[in-house]
Formats: structure tokens, sequence, C-alpha cells
């Protein structure tokens, strides 16, 4: 399979596991609740992100332990792709 045919198959192509996992999670949870909780995962991220290129990686950490998480949240990694935030215990 070529770069391109697998960017064109979105995230599912590339975690191909993760993928057939999620789906089994909305299909026991419900997708709205599944769906919330990769969406809270990917927007922490990104905030994490941001802090972390600001104040650096201790602050970005200090930050997502204060988060309350109403949505719940995700993390997956498959293939070198990650999807959501990981926490440091």
């Amino acid at each position: 399979m070529s770069k391109d045919q697998g960017e064109k198959k979105g995230m599912r192509g590339r975690m191909p596991v993760i993928a057939a996992w999620v789906d089994e999670l909305r299909a026991a949870l419900g997708a709205e609740q599944v769906d919330a909780a990769i969406a809270a995962g990917q927007r922490a991220a990104r905030q994490a992100a941001q802090i972390e290129a600001a104040d650096g990686k201790a602050a970005a950490q200090a930050w997502l332990q204060r988060q309350r998480w109403p949505a719940g949240r995700f993390y997956a990694e498959e293939g070198g792709h990650t999807v959501g935030v990981r926490m440091k215990a």
C-alpha cells in the first residue's frame, strides 16, 4: 500500500486494530459516549502540546493532571500513530 492510499483511509486505515476495538466499544457503550471521549482526548492532546511548546513538559503534564475529563478520556497507539493524550502515572 502506498503512503497516499494509507492517508486516504485515514486513522482507520493506519490503526486497524484500534479501529476494530473502538467499533466494539461503540456497540457496547454507545457511539455518543465513545466519540465524546475520543474527541476530549484529541482536544486535550492539542492543548497539552500548546502548553508544552510555551511552558515545557512539566507544565503540560500538570495541566493534564488537573483536568476532570467530563466526557471521559481516550488514548491509543498503533503502528507509531496515536490518538488522544497519554497520561503519566
